[in-house]
């Protein structure tokens, strides 16, 4: 391999104007930030609107990128009517890529905006190459994979998939899959979606057993907290993995953080590219410095060589720096400060300057990325006195004050004789740096686009037509079919026709469907008069269970899991060839749909001929493949996905609005707060290979249960309540969705009976129903 060929990006973090700033003092070649709305870090200093386009000019001017990150889920009129007009103009400055989560985003700016590069956020959780393959057919020119992946799988990706990969290289790591958390939201009120997570993880937190108590040691509290990850010693293997891009975690942290952590990085990377693994070593001092600038107590190296494990995990609150450590972190601080952060940074150019008798002054500048620039000025006179010597006119032309820039080389050509004003000078020098100055920035304006509105009216005028289409095939359900708990059909097989979007007109739907996780609830759900369709979990979904829901007279569904790594795709697919025959439209002789629950399985189950192909075969798309708006139910509807389900985060207000006719109402369940590759059981007690039901209390004392699935090596963590729509008998005659689900999780066949009958729990929740989130 010729390391000197392999072109890598460092990728800072830009919290702040002073942070953008000394991040590219410090050699980045990008930088993202986000604006005053629809940014992940909601409570960082975010560059106002006017700052934000000068972020943008300090960037180019200096050779690195500024990508935006609109990386949250948007509502209905947000998209459709904010959004629009907030981009335009940082679009038209030219932001050189846009970081998106929202399916719907993603969706809008292609048809408004075609030409903005979009790179997918790690909040999409893409964990394989189908998602990856999937979002580069959709336009992508970059996917951040999700900070779980092995260096193996990241390998594999690039291996499979023509797209450029961003990973984290540095910095604070998340327990839960980005884009996979709700538990901020659900217990806090503030949505980590919306870029508002009050961190829960890192509170302190204890583990229990239902049968013999407190697991974890009681001076080793903080079992959701991840060390931040460093990953010098790594920079080889994952430049030679074919990586385009390396990313710093730190948005909410300092300029001095952020400069401080991008120097040392640049420096090892330009090392490995220079001398290769032969000349490449790491530094103690220079680990030990980075831990001065942030970090929970020790670094790992993340998941690049570890599935999860204790030594990743903070466990022990760190403790505050004291002493010469402080001292230490101060002096490392107040040396990066006056390095990067306060020096003001200028561009290098080099100019001629050609005054003639009897031709205008002429002044030539460039730089060394290729701009150039020639001006005509004054015309000189013949000097009657003192005429102009090389030395006057190298001085005047040299000063560049306040400017962006500096010379590293003036050539002066001067005729003898001649009579030169110091003003004509200045003047010839401003306009040839003003002119310098524009040619670089204009190279990356845009012109305006045309067609947000028209794109914000067909979303509407689609979604509209699209109801009144399910609302006009639908089955009339009246007072006599709805039971004591709400709008629920007592039939079974009661279906309702052409749900989504008019493109699956032949498909029909149960009208009340249960998700089952144990054979207990099976057993339960089949027992009930009401539920027309039940979705299996993988572990639980096989063959005989499969046709005993069939035999019922209700349609089944396989429940895929919320992730969709390699190893988990190949389990999944190696189950399914045992119990249907193969991974294939075989399947659908056993099953009336797939449920799924992240992007990567999208196309996976496209590839396979699991989809509708007029036969009545359904993909219903989980709450967790968001559809806060008509744009990402339209997105979805493209890849296949015949029915939605309604998110958890929005109100009835704001499902109104985005539509709600088309899809399935969760209206009982545990809901998910955490999707997470780590294992509390390993992390406390060591990996047991045993899947299990265990509990985390809070500092309330309030306990979460938390399911253990070692064939897919996936912790669960759930609310501690339910929720609970049933009784909300008006509201859910409003919202009319086109099904409604029970998400029966840790239940027991007694409890599961009960809730069917209405019977519900005292604790429970409504989660964001009534107020949604900010």
């Amino acid at each position: 391999m010729d390391h000197a060929c392999r072109a890598v990006e460092l990728l800072a973090p830009g919290g702040s104007m002073d942070a953008i700033r000394a991040a590219v003092n410090a050699g980045a070649n990008a930088v993202y930030a986000g604006g005053r709305l629809f940014g992940a870090r909601a409570f960082a200093e975010n560059p106002e609107d006017d700052q934000l386009l000068e972020a943008i000019d300090y960037c180019h001017l200096h050779g690195a990128k500024l990508y935006l990150t609109v990386n949250t889920l948007l509502k209905e009129y947000e998209l459709t009517q904010m959004l629009p007009e907030y981009l335009a103009p940082i679009y038209e400055h030219g932001v050189d890529a846009v970081l998106v989560q929202d399916f719907g985003v993603f969706h809008f700016l292609r048809e408004t905006f075609p030409d903005l590069p979009l790179h997918a956020s790690t909040q999409m959780t893409i964990t394989g190459a189908d998602g990856v393959r999937l979002l580069a057919q959709m336009g992508a020119e970059r996917v951040v994979l999700s900070r779980e992946l092995s260096l193996d799988e990241i390998r594999s990706i690039r291996e499979q998939c023509d797209v450029e990969l961003e990973t984290f290289v540095h910095g604070a790591l998340c327990y839960c899959y980005s884009g996979k958390c709700l538990m901020s939201s659900l217990i806090g009120g503030r949505s980590g979606n919306r870029g508002r997570c009050a961190q829960p993880c890192r509170l302190p937190w204890n583990l229990y057993d239902p049968s013999s108590g407190m697991i974890n040691d009681r001076s080793q509290q903080y079992l959701l907290s991840p060390k931040d990850i460093c990953t010098l010693r790594l920079l080889p293997d994952l430049i030679d993995a074919g990586i385009a891009s390396f990313k710093i975690e730190g948005r909410m942290k300092s300029a001095e953080y952020a400069a401080g952590v991008t120097a040392m990085y640049r420096r090892y990377i330009d090392l490995y590219l220079e001398k290769g693994r032969a000349g490449f070593q790491v530094k103690e001092a220079d680990e030990k410095l980075l831990s001065e600038l942030f970090s929970r107590g020790d670094f790992s190296q993340g998941y690049y060589h570890e599935r999860n494990g204790r030594d990743m995990i903070t466990l022990v609150e760190k403790s505050a720096q004291t002493g010469n450590a402080l001292r230490h972190s101060q002096e490392t601080v107040q040396k990066i400060k006056e390095q990067y952060v306060d020096p003001v940074k200028r561009i290098p150019l080099r100019a001629r300057v050609s005054i003639r008798a009897g031709e205008p002054a002429v002044m030539q500048v460039s730089d060394e990325n290729g701009h150039s620039l020639s001006v005509t000025g004054f015309l000189p006179s013949e000097a009657m006195t003192r005429p102009a010597d090389r030395e006057m006119v190298l001085k005047q032309i040299g000063k560049t004050g306040n400017t962006d820039f500096s010379f590293e080389s003036i050539t002066v050509d001067l005729d003898d004789g001649l009579f030169v004003q110091i003003r004509d000078l200045n003047e010839l020098r401003r306009s040839a740096l003003e002119g310098i100055r524009s040619r670089i920035l204009n190279s990356y304006r845009r012109k305006r686009t045309e067609g947000a509105q028209k794109a914000g009216e067909t979303a509407v005028n689609e979604t509209e037509d699209d109801q009144k289409r399910a609302g006009g095939e639908s089955v009339d359900k009246t007072e006599e079919d709805r039971n004591s708990a709400g709008t629920l059909p007592r039939r079974p097989g009661t279906h309702i026709q052409g749900l989504y979007m008019g493109g699956y007109r032949h498909i029909s739907h149960p009208a009340v469907t249960a998700s089952v996780c144990t054979k207990e609830q099976l057993e339960a759900v089949l027992k009930d008069g009401n539920v027309g369709g039940v979705y299996l979990d993988t572990a639980l979904c096989n063959a005989s269970d499969a046709h005993l829901v069939s035999e019922s007279g209700r349609k089944v569904y396989l429940m895929l899991p919320q992730i969709w790594r390699e190893d988990t795709a190949r389990i999944v697919k190696e189950k399914m060839a045992r119990e249907f025959g193969a991974w294939s439209p075989v399947m659908k002789t056993h099953l009336d749909g797939v449920m799924a629950c992240c992007y990567d399985q999208l196309l996976s189950l496209k590839e396979a001929g699991l989809q509708n192909d007029g036969d009545g075969f359904e993909v219903i798309a989980d709450a967790s493949l968001y559809t806060w708006n008509s744009h990402a139910r339209r997105e979805l509807k493209k890849h296949g996905v015949t029915m939605d389900t309604l998110p958890y985060e929005c109100s009835l207000k704001e499902l109104l609005e985005s539509g709600s006719k088309l899809s399935e109402c969760v209206i009982y369940g545990y809901q998910t707060l955490m999707t997470s590759a780590q294992c509390l059981t390993k992390t406390t007690t060591g990996c047991e290979k045993t899947s299990g039901l265990r509990y985390l209390k809070d500092r309330k004392g309030i306990l979460f249960p938390v399911r253990n699935d070692c064939m897919l090596c996936l912790n669960t963590i759930y609310n501690s309540v339910p929720l609970e729509l049933v009784s909300l008998r008006s509201q859910m005659r409003e919202l009319s969705p086109a099904s409604v689900r029970y998400l029966f999780t840790i239940e027991s066949r007694e409890e599961t009976k009960r809730i069917l009958k209405g019977k519900l729990p005292d604790a429970v929740t409504r989660g964001h129903f009534r107020k949604g989130v900010e």
